[in-house]
């Protein structure tokens, strides 16, 4: 005897097949007595969902593209298992590509994501070449969800953070700590736009404070400890080297202060530093890490929550939610007077 299918399932509760998909995908959509009639029939025929062929059917799928730029140390690592966790309480997949910060790699990911039709994209941010990627979206039909980032385009929808507004109160804190002389340490601001945003709140910061600019107080490497180290080491390095370094990254942070020990510098009795993401160990640090706190969670859930609104509602117009981000002061900045 064959399998049963999912129109025999759905006849003998009397029910059509999408109440049963429903029954097993979003059982909070359903009533209570329908679905235990659903349950009880396809326990007793052990009946096997086939998510492909449902998507087939209803001519949707039950897929999500999700593409971030990098799994090593991951500060995105809480907006993925947000979005993972969520998904599956609506009876979606979720597949993940790896940029690499990469502008190539990101439209190959995102082509590739394409051809599989999924029901919807989120996209940490994007690279430089935005132009051709956002053209590509635009292409594809796709509902798509930009995380992390408040894009300057009003047609794009995202549930993100004002990186810009974040970056220029951590560097105005320092400067109230009466700070002259800022080093950053900041990620690959040459290719993502995200990451350019921070650098541009720490050099408006400056400027507005009256501050000079200093081509060598700022430090492009990968959001990696070693980078953060190579970077510190750079820094502290110069004849006349900064006083407080801010890093947009507390991963990176952690390299500057492991690099400060190694120079026989203690943190911030001879250099203030500051992150920013405010990951788990950010408060275990050796001192504590003063930094920016992004609610990573928060972005994961809203985002696919706007995602799904836009595959279950489609409209013209875009979500757009900018989540606030907080300065959390802790042991690693001092004051110099």
């Amino acid at each position: 005897m064959g399998q049963i299918t999912i129109e025999e399932v759905a006849k003998l509760a009397g029910v059509s097949p999408a109440t049963v998909s429903r029954a097993l995908r979003s059982p909070e959509m359903v009533r209570d007595s329908t679905r235990k009639r659903v349950l009880k029939i396809i326990k007793e025929k052990k009946y096997v969902y086939h998510a492909l062929a449902a998507d087939l059917s209803r001519q949707r799928s039950a897929n999500i593209g999700l593409i971030i730029p990098s799994t090593i140390g991951s500060i995105f690592v809480r907006t993925v298992f947000a979005i993972l966790e969520k998904a599956q309480e609506h009876g979606y997949t979720v597949t993940i590509g790896n940029s690499k910060y990469n502008p190539e790699i990101e439209m190959s990911v995102l082509r590739t994501l394409n051809e599989r039709h999924p029901a919807g994209l989120l996209l940490t941010g994007y690279c430089v070449r935005k132009e051709e990627l956002l053209e590509e979206i635009n292409r594809s039909g796709i509902p798509t969800v930009i995380m992390w980032e408040k894009p300057d385009d009003p047609q794009l929808s995202y549930v993100g953070i004002d990186n810009y507004r974040a970056a220029y109160t951590m560097t105005e804190y320092l400067i109230g700590l009466k700070h002259q002389r800022i080093g950053l340490i900041l990620g690959p601001y040459s290719k993502v736009d995200r990451v350019h945003k921070r650098f541009e709140g720490y050099r408006d910061c400056l400027s507005d404070h009256g501050l000079p600019w200093d081509d060598l107080l700022v430090v492009e490497k990968e959001p990696t400890l070693a980078d953060g180290m190579e970077a510190m080491n750079r820094l502290m390095s110069l004849a006349n080297r900064p006083t407080a370094v801010f890093a947009a990254s507390d991963v990176m942070a952690f390299g500057a202060m492991a690099a400060a020990k190694e120079k026989g510098l203690k943190v911030p009795a001879d250099v203030s530093i500051a992150g920013f993401d405010d990951i788990d160990f950010s408060a275990y640090a050796d001192p504590p890490l003063t930094t920016i706190r992004v609610n990573g969670i928060e972005i994961g859930e809203m985002a696919l929550s706007c995602l799904l609104d836009m595959i279950e509602n489609p409209s013209p117009q875009p979500r757009q939610i900018c989540l606030k981000t907080d300065l959390v002061v802790r042991n690693s900045c001092r004051s110099l007077e």
